[in-house]
């Protein structure tokens, strides 16, 4: 009976080696990707915003690293505008290179400082490549006065693995 038992055990072993055998486990996502690009804000002024109402003209800046690394600059990105008070936003960008979609999906937002002229919004999220492991990270967006109006310019966005 206990060996019968023991035989089962390892052959129940073997065949669960077996059906891992030749599935390839998708690697994690390390990296860092930077972007500029114009927002229009809520109310068009930095110290009383509480949303992009808009977001153009992004493209990808130089000093992309790891898994990013590849991706030219000037590569387009779209970004979903959304509130400072929002619990998260998804995607918070995307963009499709190489056949590959890299997008980041937003699931914390957190305002750090805000005046007239300065704006730095960060959080946490997941990163996302088409055929790697959804990983999570953080992010940040520090946006600049430009010439009074609505709109500000993004400087920088970073996201990299935490």
């Amino acid at each position: 009976m206990k060996i019968t038992t023991l035989t089962q055990a390892a052959c129940g072993l073997v065949l669960a080696m077996a059906l891992n055998v030749g599935v390839a486990k998708a690697a994690s996502i390390s990296g860092s990707i930077n972007f500029d690009g114009v927002a229009t804000t809520d109310t068009g002024n930095l110290s009383a915003a509480t949303a992009f109402t808009s977001i153009y003209g992004t493209a990808v800046v130089a000093g992309e690293t790891g898994d990013y690394a590849a991706i030219p600059t000037v590569t387009p990105v779209t970004f979903t505008p959304f509130s400072f008070s929002a619990s998260g936003v998804t995607p918070l960008w995307t963009l499709t290179y190489g056949g590959n979609v890299y997008s980041f999906d937003a699931t914390s937002i957190h305002v750090n400082a805000q005046n007239a002229n300065f704006l730095n919004i960060s959080g946490t999220g997941i990163a996302n490549i088409t055929g790697m492991t959804s990983t999570s990270g953080v992010w940040s967006i520090t946006d600049t006065s430009v010439g009074g109006g609505p709109y500000a310019q993004r400087r920088k966005l970073a996201v990299a693995k935490q």
